[in-house]
């Protein structure tokens, strides 16, 4: 391990993973996505964008039968690999180096994939400063990579009817909404997340189905913490397992 790697402790089933101080790290986005899933035990998945792999590692711990992360950044990929074998979980977990926009389901597997997850960048590239990391840069705003493009590479990997999993700005919710219609998706679910009980909420969770039927629910609001640093009942039961 060199020094600008470290081990992090998930506290969720003794899980560990490997992160590089000088990259981008993963977020309590993607803590809240993966436990918004609803995951079968013989249904197979891909994360789009995986990262250091926090939500595959996660995913399989949660009841997901195989899950496959792909990202573009090979030193990520790397690292994603190492804390798959690190946890004893080659068997249920893949990691693919790649650009997700020029591959299919058939790259990896015979069937499409029954479940997508992605966390794409929210941030609309036009309004305020970019971050000065480029991994940021990439993960966060969409002038590297739209909402159209995301959408377009779950079609290539989601069977009909497959479920796609997403996290998006809760200030950009109309966008993203039209954006799934335009790309044959029915929103599902809806949660918002919030700070605090007393907050505006800033992210909006999605779960969606391909070429599904009408018919929303907008499930509780997911409150973070109770008072500053002090997670909510829920969020802390997350941590418990």
């Amino acid at each position: 391990m060199t020094e600008q790697e470290r081990l992090d402790d998930l506290i969720i089933d003794g899980l560990q993973i490997y992160q590089r101080r000088d990259m981008f790290r993963f977020s309590f986005d993607a803590i809240a996505l993966v436990h918004f899933c609803q995951f079968n035990i013989n249904h197979t998945y891909v994360e789009l964008g995986t990262g250091t792999g926090v939500i595959p590692l996660i995913g399989t711990s949660l009841g997901a039968g195989q899950i496959t992360g792909i990202d573009i950044n090979d030193t990520l990929i790397d690292l994603a690999r190492r804390s798959v074998a690190h946890n004893d979980k080659s068997h249920v977990v893949a990691m693919v180096c790649g650009d997700y926009r020029n591959l299919s389901y058939r790259d990896l597997q015979d069937k499409p994939f029954d479940g997508v997850i992605v966390n794409p960048p929210f941030y609309d590239c036009e309004s305020g400063a970019l971050p000065t990391s480029k991994e940021r840069a990439v993960a966060l705003h969409d002038r590297h990579t739209t909402l159209s493009d995301v959408l377009q590479a779950v079609q290539s990997f989601i069977k009909y009817k497959g479920r796609l999993w997403m996290i998006y700005s809760a200030g950009r919710l109309q966008y993203v909404l039209s954006q799934l219609e335009q790309a044959h998706f029915q929103a599902k679910r809806l949660r918002f997340i919030h700070g605090m009980i007393d907050k505006p909420a800033k992210l909006v969770l999605i779960e969606a189905i391909y070429q599904g039927s009408a018919g929303l629910i907008l499930e509780p609001p997911l409150i973070v913490y109770d008072k500053p640093n002090v997670y909510t009942k829920e969020v802390f039961s997350w941590y418990e397992r």
